[in-house]
């Protein structure tokens, strides 16, 4: 690379980092501040929705009250004297004062509600609430001063003055028609201006007349005007009984308009919360915490529980259940080949078949005939699937030879290779299973021993017993070795250990010697008990080394129960 490209490609680097670094500087404060509003928002919302909540239940609960009074109040006052109505007029106004220093600013309400202070903004509410009653109870107040100010029979009074209207009216229209004929006919000329100087000189008896006319014509105007005075009071009086009523019945309205403030604060507060990314994150979590906490606590003690129910009442009733034997068979028993080890020289002679997992197998002779067999035994394939002994290696010899055969899987397992005479029946679990060598043409006899008949048989979970009959070769692993014990007159081991027993021997369980070890999974809950004229094989380290722990060991114990259950 040239000096220029190597500059360039330096420039550019840099100019490409100075960008990002500007670009982080624009972007990152507005950020911070944006997540620093957004979680003062999450940190005060909750509690102004949980106090606003509050306060709206306690609002529900004082309008209910409070309703009935009011509507008591009202039907009180409006059977009261006029003396009573003064004075409660006289009252409100310092009651509302009184209640106006309740209220709190909005500011203050908002940090009321943020510090949780439901009294505070119950008290709010409750003071405005007050006050539009108190308002309200002023109105019905002064409606009812206005109707007390013509008082009696209404509609009786209007009558009568309605007759003094048109009683009045006529009158009015008659001194009116006098007064403009005596005008027409004797104000006339200087005798008029001397009737007016002097009207007690004769010859102005006309001129008195029209005097009285007018006198007449103005009182029947005046009549006429106070009676639709009267008109208009008796009207104003029953608009302030009306007035009064409809003043009566809103105290419902009242409270319900307070109450719609308060739950409309508290939808507009649940969009603020659901607006917060925060929020919207916590509250899904918080409202299913207590459940999950629940699960966990179940899923913890559950197994514990569930272990020291086993331990003091299933296994002691198993434990005293008569052992039982499997197959009726004296005297004939496995033979060990010698002792385990990570590989085996397998013996296979003319006329003899190996079948071994693949992974399992070394080395073999070229003049091997290799064929693939898919199941160990078609008889049981659901249990040849459940043992992994599918997909197994078959060897055939031309001569007697050797096939180098070594454990799998387990760094710590062995093999060793068990001899089963005719007539010789082994039960094995077939996980511990890694190959067998059998005649051509005489496979090895693979059967089944149900035993649900037997409580003991339900309580330890093992239904299903698998037996392989002779002769043939069974090449077994276990971890740290495979052991052969002789049972004689009595020998126990812990059955996580077991890997199979002569079929001939009394079979029987007893419970493990401590129960803190059978807690904390160190060891299973049963020790199987053998008896009789035969072995029994056993790994020294049970199932490759896994603990079950004091919660078990979740789905894969499960499993492994149930593959007991059937005898794998």
């Amino acid at each position: 690379m040239s000096f220029g490209a190597a500059l360039l490609r330096w420039i550019g680097r840099h100019l490409l980092s100075l960008a990002l670094i500007v670009a982080a500087l624009l972007i990152l404060p507005p950020a911070v501040r944006w997540i620093g509003a957004q979680a003062e928002t999450a940190r005060a919302l909750p509690k102004q929705q949980e106090a606003q909540a509050e306060a709206l239940e306690r609002f529900e609960a004082y309008a209910a009250q409070r309703r009935a009074m009011a509507e008591a109040e009202t039907q009180r006052l409006m059977a009261a004297p006029v003396q009573v109505l003064e004075a409660r007029r006289a009252a409100i106004p310092p009651e509302i004062a009184r209640e106006q220093q309740a209220r709190l600013s909005a500011a203050g309400l908002a940090l009321a509600g943020a510090s949780g202070n439901a009294d505070a903004v119950f008290g709010h509410y409750r003071a405005g609430a007050e006050i539009a009653l108190l308002e309200r109870e002023r109105r019905v107040v002064d409606a009812l001063l206005s109707a007390s100010a013509a008082s009696g029979d209404r509609a009786r009074q209007r009558r009568v003055e309605m007759a003094r209207v048109e009683a009045s009216y006529r009158a009015w229209v008659q001194a009116r028609d006098r007064v403009a004929a005596l005008n027409g006919r004797f104000l006339a000329g200087a005798r008029n201006a001397v009737c007016r100087a002097t009207p007690v000189a004769g010859g102005c008896e006309n001129y008195r007349a029209l005097l009285e006319a007018e006198r007449q014509r103005d009182e029947a105007l005046a009549q006429n005007k106070a009676a639709h005075s009267a008109i208009r009071a008796i009207d104003a009086a029953d608009k302030a009984a009306a007035a009064a009523e409809v003043a009566a019945g809103g105290a419902g309205a009242v409270l319900a308009g307070e109450q719609a403030r308060i739950a409309g604060e508290l939808e507009t507060l649940r969009g603020r919360a659901g607006a917060n990314w925060l929020l919207w994150v916590q509250q899904p979590v918080r409202e299913v915490l207590p459940t999950a906490l629940l699960i966990l606590l179940v899923a913890i003690l559950a197994p514990a529980l569930w272990k020291t129910f086993f331990y003091f009442v299933v296994a002691p009733a198993a434990s005293r259940r008569a052992p039982i034997q499997l197959v009726a068979v004296d005297g004939l028993s496995v033979v060990e080949r010698g002792r385990s080890s990570v590989s085996q020289q397998v013996p296979v002679g003319p006329g003899e078949e190996l079948l071994v997992l693949p992974e399992a197998l070394q080395s073999s002779p070229h003049h091997a005939q290799k064929r693939t067999k898919w199941l160990l035994n078609w008889s049981i394939p659901l249990s040849s699937l459940a043992a992994g002994m599918v997909g197994l290696v078959r060897l055939r010899m031309a001569r007697a030879d050797t096939v180098s055969v070594f454990a799998m899987g387990d760094p710590f397992a062995e093999i060793a290779i068990v001899e089963l005479p005719p007539g010789a029946a082994l039960v094995l679990r077939p996980r511990a299973l890694v190959g067998l060598v059998q005649p051509v043409g005489q496979p090895a006899r693979l059967t089944r021993r149900w035993r649900l008949g037997h409580l003991s048989a339900w309580l330890t979970l093992q239904l299903r017993f698998l037996v392989f009959h002779g002769p043939c070769l069974l090449i077994v692993q276990g971890t740290r070795g495979v052991r052969v014990g002789r049972a004689g007159d009595g020998r126990g081991t812990n059955q996580a250990n077991t890997l199979g027993f002569d079929a001939g021997l009394h079979y029987g369980v007893s419970r493990s010697e401590a129960f803190g070890p059978y807690l904390t999974g160190r060891q299973e809950l049963f020790n199987d008990s053998f008896q009789g004229r035969g072995h029994y094989l056993y790994e020294e380290l049970p199932m490759g080394g896994r603990k079950g722990g004091l919660w078990g060991r979740g789905l894969r114990g499960v499993g492994d129960a149930v593959l007991k259950l059937f005898g794998l």
